[in-house]
């Protein structure tokens, strides 16, 4: 669980390097796409099993695919471009609420009020964080990159509630893995130009470093980590999971930026720590009802 968290935490402080670094959004969104799905495919078959699915399931697959690469990686790299990765990591822990509300209105039920107040406290904390009260440029550039981002965790949402019914007669790994993978053949059109041409002599190391990192572990292990914890994790350890990682990636780009890898303005005062309390208040209060889910991976 703690391997789970502190890679989680990783890849928003890894990947901003990253999404500084590379000329554009989609560019860095191919090469990731591409490279996590050239390992799907070397472990497909021994660590993940082969997949299974009839024509009108692929066409299923086919559709998360898009929420998962075009939509969901785009726009958090885009995002966190302008953005703090301690944002990001707090935007993302209103995945449960998201699922929550979704679920609800596909199933065109009213969630209890212990759930509804959980969402409206946590959209306190969310308008804290976002102050809008500001007008300085440099609110204005984050604010515009956290509005990216829970565009981005939307998408995110979208693919975990309607994934989630097809990993009820699946694989959960398999599901994932060719969601990535049919995703990255869909983004090709979109960066393949640019990926193809672009300067990669002016890429900084830690650009190459951070998106190692996203293929590696965010794409493969943490996926392959995650369907291993959900055969033993209870609702408590899966609320652990999701609530642990803001204040862990807040500490990690802290010391990032105490090591001069980060900007030294990380957006840490006191607003932050605020809004961070009350965004994990709210999506708890939702928990202790909505039980354990599937919503710890990370985007």
């Amino acid at each position: 669980m703690a391997t789970h968290v502190s890679l989680a935490s990783g890849t928003y402080v890894f990947a901003k390097a990253a999404a500084v670094g590379f000329p554009d959004a989609e560019t860095l969104v191919l090469a990731r796409a591409l490279g996590a799905a050239l390992l799907l495919l070397l472990l497909t078959g021994w660590v993940i099993p082969k997949p299974r699915f009839d024509l009108k399931e692929w066409l299923r697959i086919l559709g998360f695919g898009i929420l998962l690469v075009p939509l969901n990686q785009y726009l958090f790299l885009r995002g966190l471009r302008h953005t703090v990765p301690s944002h990001p990591a707090l935007f993302y822990a209103l995945t449960p609420l998201g699922v929550m509300i979704l679920a609800s209105g596909l199933s065109k039920k009213i969630p209890p009020k212990r759930k509804i107040l959980g969402v409206l406290i946590a959209f306190v904390g969310v308008y804290i964080i976002l102050r809008p009260w500001e007008g300085g440029e440099t609110i204005k550039e984050l604010r515009s990159g956290d509005f990216w981002v829970l565009a981005a965790m939307f998408a995110w949402v979208a693919y975990t509630v309607l994934a989630g019914r097809t990993c009820q007669n699946h694989d959960p790994r398999v599901v994932t893995a060719w969601s990535l993978i049919l995703g990255a053949i869909v983004m090709t059109p979109i960066g393949g130009y640019s990926l193809l041409t672009m300067d990669y002599g002016v890429i900084p190391p830690a650009a190459w470093a951070g998106l190692a990192y996203m293929i590696v572990f965010t794409s493969v292990t943490m996926v392959l980590v995650w369907n291993v914890l959900l055969r033993y994790l209870g609702p408590v350890e899966v609320a652990i999971c999701t609530n642990a990682q803001p204040p862990t990636t807040a500490a990690l780009s802290t010391l990032m930026a105490g090591a001069g890898l980060l900007s030294t303005d990380q957006d840490l005062g006191p607003l932050f720590w605020l809004g961070m309390i009350i965004i994990i208040s709210g999506v708890v209060l939702v928990q202790l009802e909505h039980g354990a889910s599937f919503d710890g991976l990370t985007n």
